[in-house]
């Protein structure tokens, strides 16, 4: 037994190779966040880094529920 993050075994419960035990006893999900130290323009490397990730992780924590 083990306690993880959701996203970490989605597949793996998915495919039925775990399965959730003691879920009366989970958390509330936790709330992600893409943080940066915004002084002035954003540099587009960090633009096109939120510009790829932000859409991924939403779609992966939508798959993440089981």
């Amino acid at each position: 037994m083990t306690r993880v993050l959701s996203y970490q075994i989605a597949a793996a419960v998915r495919s039925g190779t775990l399965c959730p035990v003691l879920e009366a006893f989970e958390p509330q999900p936790w709330p992600v966040n893409l943080v940066h130290a915004g002084q002035g323009l954003l540099p587009v490397k960090l633009r096109a880094f939120l510009d790829f990730a932000a859409p991924r992780l939403k779609e992966r924590l939508a798959q993440a529920t089981w």
